[in-house]
């Protein structure tokens, strides 16, 4: 596909738009975070004739979100762990965090997700103060995933501005 600078300034704008999108998700978990970066990566390759520099910097753009995906849901429950958690409040704290995903947009899954561990814990030890000490391993986790899915989102965006920059330097010549 031959592209000239507007075309691909244009398919490079609206990618980026979308990954800002998905930026927005790591912070609001109603939408997609960094998994619309990556299909905006995909969706730039596709429209943009992929270019030279793709078969390096799409996989690891893919590399990141794998990375970013395993690192949330393991620092999830690891905290969890951590603080007191049993594998059964995890396990319940992943279902009721994806009930409240949907009961409750925006904060519905930490909720869900608090109250899982909580409601468990507070059953099998019949002590609310270790209840609520395995809960916090709930919200450290839920920190700490977020601020790593924010990193990752960044380092997706920054290898796919690499790519954009490098394509744009190829075109022009």
């Amino acid at each position: 596909m031959e592209l000239n600078n507007a075309t691909h300034f244009i398919v490079g704008f609206l990618a980026f738009l979308v990954m800002l999108v998905g930026l927005g998700g790591t912070f609001l978990p109603a939408l997609p975070s960094i998994e619309l970066i990556w299909l905006a990566c995909l969706a730039y390759g596709i429209f943009s004739g992929w270019g030279p520099w793709a078969w390096v910097m799409f996989p690891l753009i893919t590399i990141a979100l794998i990375v970013g995906e395993v690192m949330m849901w393991w620092l999830g429950h690891t905290t969890s762990r951590v603080t007191g958690a049993s594998w059964a409040a995890i396990g319940v704290s992943m279902v009721l965090g994806l009930i409240g995903m949907f009961v409750i947009p925006v904060v519905g899954a930490l909720i869900g997700a608090m109250l899982g561990v909580f409601l468990v814990e507070l059953y099998r030890r019949r002590e609310w103060k270790a209840a609520f000490k395995a809960t916090t391993g709930v919200l450290l986790g839920a920190g700490l995933s977020f601020g790593a899915q924010v990193v990752v989102g960044l380092v997706m965006i920054g290898l796919w501005g690499l790519w954009f920059y490098l394509r744009a330097l190829e075109i022009r010549v």
